[in-house]
């Protein structure tokens, strides 16, 4: 079975963070999403108005990339609520009701998970004393829109079911 390739997003001095891929070796949910993104796009997004391209949502994605290059590059979120950690060591992006999954792994096929640390837990190098310091490498997942107070349980299921199926492509 040929090795899955994984779109790069950015590489950076503390992470690489890449889109994990679905079992089909092909699918990824975060690609998509950001591709959708970057073309204004994503009709799932409930802060879009009734045209499209919506240029909010191209200027988001901008600002996506940004987050995703300050955490590769410093080890840590540039502020503290761009980021919040989900369950069993998923972590989403945040960006207005703009939702994207993310998880670490050493890339070898296993995931140990990374809870938000108390003040004694292992945290991040920097500002941030509640964000962990990850393994090597950063994958996004599954991108959804946020519509209530709680993440709902459907969002959270097909967030793991990306991680076990991508994580899975590590282990061949």
């Amino acid at each position: 079975m040929a090795k899955v390739t994984r779109r790069p997003i950015c590489e950076g001095e503390c992470y690489v963070i890449e889109c994990a891929v679905r079992a089909d070796g092909v699918t990824s949910p975060a690609a998509a999403f950001l591709d959708h993104l970057s073309q204004g796009t994503w009709i799932e997004d409930p802060d879009f108005g009734d045209d499209f391209p919506d240029d909010a949502q191209i200027s988001d994605y901008d600002k996506l990339l940004t987050f995703f290059r300050m955490l590769a590059d410093e080890g840590e979120p540039p502020y503290t609520g761009a980021v919040n950690d989900l369950d069993d060591g998923i972590w989403e992006f945040k960006l207005g009701a703009k939702r994207l999954s993310f998880f670490d792994t050493p890339g070898d096929g296993t995931f140990n998970p990374k809870p938000r640390p108390d003040s004694a837990g292992k945290a991040s190098r920097g500002r941030y004393y509640w964000f962990p310091d990850f393994d090597e490498y950063v994958r996004l997942g599954h991108a959804f829109p946020k519509t209530g107070q709680r993440t709902t349980d459907d969002d959270l299921d097909m967030t793991l079911i990306v991680r076990e199926e991508d994580i899975e492509h590590d282990k061949r």
